[in-house]
C-alpha cells in the first residue's frame, strides 16, 4: 500500500467502525427501552389452528405502536424487515419470517385488518400495504400495535384481507384506509 494512503484509509476505517458501533449501541438502547415487548407470540399447535383460510408470500415491513407509524417495536419475530409468509387460520393469523420465531395473532387479539400507504421507512401506492391492528400482551399490559406487510403477488392482499376480516370480532375498529389495489 502507498504510504500516503495509510492515514486516510485508517481514518475511514475508524469512522466506519464508529458508525457501526453507534448503530449497535442505538439498537440495544431501543431494545432496552422496549423490554416490555420482549416476548414471543407463539400460537397453538398446527393441528389446533383450524382450517387454513388464506396463505401468501409477503414482505414484512414493520410493527409499530398503534397510531405511531414511526415508532418501530422490537417484538421477537417482528423486529426486522424480511420476506415471509402470512397465513390466515380459523384461530388467528401467523407471520413467519425465515430465521425468526413465528408470530401468531389470535383472533381475540385482532382489532382490524385493512390497508395503509405508509409506515416507518416505507411509502407505497394508496392501499399498497396490508395493515393488521392487534393487541400485543406486553409485560406492561395489553398494547395496541399495527403490523404492516406487502403482498408480493397481485391479488393476494385482497384475499388475505378478506380472509382475516372474517376473524375480526368488531369489524371497522379502528378506521383503515380502504381496499387494497
Amino acid at each position: 500500500m502507498n504510504p500516503d494512503m495509510i492515514v486516510p484509509v485508517t481514518v475511514v476505517v475508524l469512522l466506519l467502525l464508529a458508525a457501526l458501533g453507534a448503530m449497535v449501541w442505538a439498537w440495544r438502547g431501543r431494545r432496552r427501552r422496549q423490554s416490555a415487548f420482549d416476548r414471543t407470540t407463539a400460537g397453538p399447535a398446527p393441528d389446533a389452528r383450524g382450517r387454513e383460510l388464506a396463505v401468501a408470500p409477503v414482505l414484512y415491513v414493520a410493527t409499530t405502536a398503534a397510531g405511531d407509524p414511526l415508532n418501530r417495536l422490537t417484538i421477537p419475530g417482528l423486529a426486522f424487515r424480511g420476506r415471509g409468509v402470512l397465513t390466515v387460520w380459523e384461530s388467528g393469523i401467523s407471520i413467519v419470517i425465515p430465521g425468526e420465531p413465528e408470530t401468531f395473532v389470535s383472533r381475540d387479539a385482532l382489532r382490524s385488518v385493512g390497508t395503509s400507504t405508509w409506515t416507518i421507512d416505507r411509502v407505497v401506492e394508496s392501499g399498497g400495504l396490508v395493515r393488521i391492528d392487534w393487541v400485543f400482551d406486553s409485560a406492561d399490559g395489553p398494547a395496541e400495535v399495527e403490523s404492516y406487510l406487502r403482498a408480493t403477488e397481485l391479488g393476494d392482499a385482497n384475499r388475505l384481507i378478506a380472509a382475516a376480516n372474517t376473524l375480526v370480532p368488531h369489524p371497522g375498529i379502528p378506521q383503515q384506509e380502504g381496499t387494497s389495489s
